[in-house]
């Protein structure tokens, strides 16, 4: 009997703290019913967003019309997103094709400096600038490109050392160009397609 009185006593408690504080607790109950269904309608916005941004996207990649190529791709490059990057490296892609290299480069340079990008994207941007811009800017403005490549990321360094090995033909260093060679040829991170590039143009340089 001690025990179902208790039991009894127990729960008459809990159903008056219950009573007590229901204004807190459906308050509260509320609360988490909003956040919950706000986030509901973050989502679907942001999803909605992404996807007009997409068509966008794509619709302006292939349009016949310079001007609205560059008008749409410019207001998708302004946005905080990954279709803005993409869209910012189709404006410097058409720069190039329009032989505006310094305005490109300085394109590059922002997007290289912009905090909210992250390392591995600017890692990317600078492996595709250097690549894209090598011969047509300075050898200086390639090594400062280079400098945005994170050496921690050693899919790419293959990428860091051939444009090095580049560099150094092209600025007919033969002792930092030899250097290089030995390096890629022994670093176990670098892909066999990048060694066998670099030992074809080592071959060609050394009987040319």
């Amino acid at each position: 009997m001690n025990k179902i009185a208790s039991k009894v006593n127990f729960f008459s408690v809990v159903q008056s703290l219950i009573k007590q504080n229901v204004k807190s607790i459906i308050f509260f109950a509320l609360i988490i019913v909003l956040v919950i269904a706000g986030l509901q309608i973050y989502f679907f916005i942001n999803n909605k967003k992404i996807l007009e941004l997409s068509i966008t996207y794509n619709d302006s990649k292939y349009s016949s019309s310079q001007l609205d190529f560059i008008e749409h791709m410019t207001e998708i490059a302004e946005t905080k997103s990954f279709y803005g990057l993409l869209a910012s490296l189709e404006l410097i892609n058409n720069k190039i094709d329009n032989n505006k290299y310094s305005e490109s480069y300085e394109d590059y340079l922002k997007l290289l400096n912009n905090k909210n990008i992250d390392n591995l994207y600017k890692t990317l941007l600078a492996v595709h600038g250097s690549y894209n811009l090598f011969d047509k800017i300075n050898n200086e403005k390639i090594d400062i490109l280079l400098t945005y490549i994170d050496e921690s990321l050693d899919s790419f360094i293959g990428y860091r050392f051939e444009l090095l090995f580049l560099l150094s033909v092209n600025n007919e260093n033969i002792n930092k160009k030899n250097s290089l060679y030995e390096q890629i040829t022994k670093d176990d991170r670098i892909s066999l397609s990048i060694k066998e590039r670099v030992k074809k143009i080592n071959e060609f340089e050394k009987y040319n």
